[in-house]
């Protein structure tokens, strides 16, 4: 009788051990929340000007995106729209990876730059985010005629192209260009 007593306790001050630390949790994740996302939204806004360094204002577009085209910003100097600027994620072989696309109003790569392969193993698909890699789609269009997967990393590879595709279509539906 006296084990079964023991086992109550051990189980009534475990729970109340496990609800006392995730109330804690809680609270400092409402304190942290709005500081993680501003952070966020500062590392975007950067990302920006280093793809299209030029501009000189960004403009968020409301506009029905595809599914995975997280956001998406017009590029703006002396007034004019000089480029777009699109966020995608795709699944990549270990989770979701995001990259951010700058696409010009010919409709050409500018650059892009990876955001998160945070996911994927470093010494592979990892590599995405070297400038070997995202250097070759500077001037490329939807064709993506002269973009090497890397080796031994296809699956993150393929998730980066198709990050870069989406941009694309997102481009097609808020200029209504149609590209080829």
């Amino acid at each position: 009788m006296n084990e079964k007593k023991d086992i109550i306790k051990s189980i009534v001050v475990l729970t109340a051990i496990c609800l006392i630390v995730s109330g804690l949790l809680a609270v400092v994740n409402s304190f942290t929340a709005p500081v993680s996302a501003a952070n966020a939204a500062v590392r975007e806004e950067t990302a920006r000007s280093e793809l299209i360094a030029d501009a000189d204002e960004f403009t968020a577009i409301e506009a029905d995106l595809p599914d995975n085209v997280l956001n998406a910003y017009a590029a703006y100097r002396s007034g004019e729209i000089i480029g777009y600027v699109f966020t995608a994620k795709s699944s990549g072989f270990g989770g979701d990876i995001q990259v951010m696309a700058a696409i010009g109003a010919d409709g050409k790569i500018i650059s892009v730059k990876t955001l998160d392969v945070s996911t994927e193993t470093p010494t592979l698909g990892g590599k995405t985010a070297n400038s070997d890699y995202t250097g070759q789609y500077a001037g490329q269009d939807i064709s993506l005629s002269g973009v090497d997967a890397i080796s031994g990393a296809t699956i993150t590879s393929n998730a980066y192209r198709n990050c870069i595709l989406s941009s694309f279509e997102a481009f097609s539906q808020i200029t209504g260009e149609v590209l080829e």
